[in-house]
């Protein structure tokens, strides 16, 4: 199986999450720090950290998902099940928070400039209900290869336990 794509959004990912409600009114804001791998040729490792400015953290790791056949990304965690392709010159996700019965979430994310900047945005929906979107716009920080191994180590001491605030 060969990825065009996936490879090329690994590393450190730094941006500003801004969630709008369906009529274009901004309800949240917050940084994040994404940390994506890949290894072993189909494995993909992603998490997520969130800052908001109130000092609230939350730390997201998604564990390590693996590429089927087709070169779809599949994921079933604790939090979020669903997939991720490739198409032209976008990753494209569709997921279900597993905490939200009835909502789905459809994201596209997109390389502009030389590739070390990036913009997504999630559509939200709850039945068949539109709920908002999710801008999303972020720089790359650092290399795949630039990812300290203490992350890594460091990740089980990390995770979010409980209610999560970026999914509502």
């Amino acid at each position: 199986m060969e990825l065009r794509l996936f490879p090329k959004h690994t590393g450190i990912w730094e941006g500003t999450y801004t969630r709008i409600d369906a009529a274009g009114n901004k309800i949240d804001q917050w940084k994040s720090r994404l940390t994506i791998r890949m290894f072993d040729g189909n494995k993909y490792h992603q998490v997520n950290q969130y800052f908001w400015p109130d000092g609230y953290e939350e730390c997201h790791d998604f564990g390590v998902c693996t590429f089927n056949e087709k070169g779809e990304l599949i994921f079933d965690n604790e939090r979020i099940q669903g997939k991720a392709w490739e198409t032209g010159d976008s990753v494209v996700l569709v997921w279900t928070y597993k905490n939200r019965p009835g909502s789905k979430l459809f994201e596209m994310i997109d390389l502009i400039g030389e590739g070390h900047h990036r913009i997504r945005t999630w559509k939200w929906s709850e039945g068949d209900i539109f709920q908002g979107n999710t801008m999303i716009e972020e720089r790359r920080v650092a290399f795949e290869n630039e990812i300290p191994e203490t992350f890594w180590e460091e990740l089980p001491y990390k995770r979010t336990k409980g209610p999560s605030r970026s999914d509502h």
